[in-house]
C-alpha cells in the first residue's frame, strides 16, 4: 500500500484522489512519516480504457517457439464445462 503525506494531501487533493480511484489501491495518509490511521479507499476500483504507451513498451513479443506452446495450451481448454485449473489432467 502507498502511502501520502498530509503535506502533499492538502496541497494536491485531488491528484492523490485521482491516483487511488485510477489504480483502486488504498493510499495510507501518513504525518510527520508516521501514519495516521486514515487511508483512502475506492469504493469500486474503475477499469482502465486505455494501456499506456509505456506500459505497452515494456511488453516483449513471443518467440515462435513460446507462442507455439501458448496456442497448444489454450487449444487444451475445454469451455463447455468448468475445471479445476490445478488439477492434474488424467
Amino acid at each position: 500500500m502507498s502511502t501520502v503525506g498530509t503535506r502533499e494531501l492538502k496541497q494536491n487533493p485531488q491528484a492523490v484522489v485521482r491516483r487511488v480511484l485510477e489504480t483502486g489501491e488504498p493510499v495510507e495518509v501518513t504525518a510527520h512519516g508516521h501514519p495516521t490511521g486514515v487511508r483512502l479507499v475506492p469504493d469500486a476500483p474503475a477499469r482502465r480504457a486505455w494501456v499506456r504507451g509505456v506500459d505497452l513498451a515494456r511488453i516483449a513479443p513471443l518467440d515462435r517457439d513460446e507462442a507455439q506452446r501458448l496456442h497448444r495450451d489454450l487449444a487444451e481448454f475445454d469451455d463447455d464445462e468448468p475445471r479445476d485449473p490445478w488439477s492434474r489432467p488424467a
